[in-house]
């Protein structure tokens, strides 16, 4: 004998319970929100950290740099980050603002730029301009240490030094004792080379 099948009646046409439709109809739309959000606004995606998902791109990308009591010691910026790597981090159109009792000291900037977050170091070899008040520096190669904030600098350095101190003359300087004295008497008597047999 077999048994009859019992069948759940549908309900307003449809195989589900009406909740559970709506349920999974709002998911749908609030993921298909934030994917179109996502591609729409990319500007918006912003990073204030190194930890970057590889492969994504950050727009408008900032890393501020803390010293041991806490206050900024400087930011690293750019226009664009891309997480090459778990290590590397290319950033485009970098600056970097060095503070000094609260201000900006030195600015860094290079237009393409690699961080090495193990190392905790910048590196490019698309060019660096390194300005502060007293110099402008620029580099084809630069290996900048974040945390100690100094760096080596390679390939077409130079170096342009602003308000240079000028000493001026002391009064025996402008009377001409102390002007160089020239040698006395005729010229060295040079002796010819002699050969050998």
């Amino acid at each position: 004998m077999k048994r009859p099948k019992t069948a759940i009646p549908p309900r307003n046409g449809n195989a589900l319970p009406a909740r559970w439709a709506i349920r999974s109809g709002s998911a749908l739309l609030f993921l298909a929100f934030c994917v179109s959000t996502a591609l729409v606004f990319p500007e918006r995606l912003e990073a204030d950290s190194a930890s970057i998902p590889l492969g994504s791109v950050v727009k408008e990308f900032r890393l501020p740099q803390r010293n041991s009591q806490g206050e900024l010691d400087g930011i690293i910026t750019g226009r664009e980050a891309w997480a090459i790597s778990v290590n590397r981090t290319e950033i485009i159109d970098m600056k970097i603002d060095l503070y000094a009792q609260g201000k900006v000291g030195t600015t860094i900037l290079s237009p393409r730029c690699d961080l090495w977050k193990l190392e905790n170091r910048l590196s490019t070899q698309s060019g660096a301009v390194i300005e502060r008040p007293d110099l402008r520096l620029t580099s084809q190669i630069m290996d900048w240490e974040v945390g100690a904030h100094r760096g080596v600098f390679r390939q077409n350095v130079r170096v342009v030094l602003f308000h240079l101190p000028l000493a001026k003359p002391t009064k025996q300087e402008s009377s001409g004792s102390s002007a160089p004295a020239l040698r006395q008497g005729g010229a060295p008597v040079l002796k010819p080379l002699e050969s050998s047999p």
